[in-house]
């Protein structure tokens, strides 16, 4: 814990305390063991971060969309290996099946949309779009960039069709089917995917970027987007550890959601990739690494669990400055 606690110490140190800088929690046993927040959830308020403050997770949202999707898979809604084209007409072009499992462990092919967002004539990078938006893209989509299942390839369409699939299979948006069914209960509250452009978010981070020229040093960014299913969850270290005790209950439990999400799942030349659905699984030094991670618009997030010590380490950040360093967090957590 003292190399843990040095790496977050040295981080805080080459940060000024007035501007952007992160949240760290760690918890071993069901008992948080460090907490550190450092710098301004607002700049202009002078809001100080705090185990309250709603960052937006970006990519980390991926293991709360998965699973939901899982749920509909244990309840027998739909199968791994059913072709998901029934109820997503979006992929009619492609001329293909896409087996449920291929979106969830990134192994469709299906191109990323953010390269074909960004190069649409007349776009401007600031256009606000949604999912609505992103399906209308893909639905123009007919070639895949690899055979389906033949190798992972990271695509955050992929995820943008599973909170489709989500609310056509179950009549409910993501955001509250994974309300009702993954946050309610467990008592939390505040956690949630923002599929509202004007929804107020009690306690919501800013986030910011370096800019010498500025009067504070810093320009705000603005998000332009109300995805959800490839991001789209704010919250805070306090709820996430909520979240993190349930995972570690789960863990114990072989039967559990958990561990149908970590469930192995072969490509069609046998080889198992590390991302799982939703989560990415690997092996250091003889011990289970569990993790996701995520960043945009100058959000940084990581949770990292490290099962069989039972300890989790969640890291947010609202600048690329205080972004999490995974790998000299696993030096200094001994993995």
């Amino acid at each position: 814990m003292r190399e843990l606690k040095g790496y977050f110490a040295q981080l805080q140190s080459a940060l000024p305390p007035q501007g952007p800088g992160f949240s760290a929690v760690v918890m071993q046993e069901g008992e948080v063991v460090f907490e550190l927040h450092h710098g301004m959830a607002s700049l202009e308020w002078k809001q100080p971060l705090s185990g309250r403050s709603a960052y937006y997770l970006a990519s980390e949202s991926k293991q709360f969309t998965a699973a939901c999707v899982m749920l509909l898979v244990r309840e027998g809604v739909i199968a791994l290996d059913d072709d998901v084209c029934a109820h997503l007409p979006e992929l009619a072009r492609f001329e293909q099946a896409f087996p449920l499992r291929s979106l969830l462990n990134h192994s469709s092919g299906i191109p990323d949309y953010f390269p074909y967002l960004q190069c649409q004539l007349g776009r401007h990078e600031g256009d606000y779009f949604n999912n609505h938006t992103i399906l209308r893209l893909i639905a123009c989509m007919d070639t895949v960039e690899c055979p389906t299942l033949s190798e992972h390839r990271y695509s955050n369409s992929n995820y943008i069709l599973l909170a489709a699939l989500v609310e056509r299979l179950t009549g409910v948006p993501l955001a509250a089917y994974a309300r009702m069914r993954l946050f309610a209960p467990l008592g939390i509250q505040r956690l949630c995917f923002d599929d509202d452009r004007f929804a107020v978010i009690d306690e919501r981070v800013c986030s910011y970027e370096s800019d010498p020229a500025r009067p504070l040093g810093y320009k705000q960014h603005l998000g332009n987007a109300n995805t959800v299913g490839d991001g789209g969850i704010y919250g805070s270290t306090d709820e996430l550890l909520l979240w993190e005790r349930e995972w570690h209950r789960q863990w114990a439990d072989e039967s559990s959601l958990l561990h149908a999400m970590l469930q192995d799942s072969p490509l069609r030349d046998g080889t198992v990739p590390d991302y799982r659905f939703g989560l990415e699984r690997t092996r250091r030094s003889g011990e289970d690494v569990v993790f996701h991670s995520g960043c945009l618009w100058g959000f940084n997030s990581l949770i990292l669990r490290l099962p069989q010590t039972r300890m989790s380490i969640v890291h947010l950040a609202n600048c690329e400055a205080a972004a999490p360093d995974m790998e000299r967090i696993l030096v200094a957590a001994g993995a």
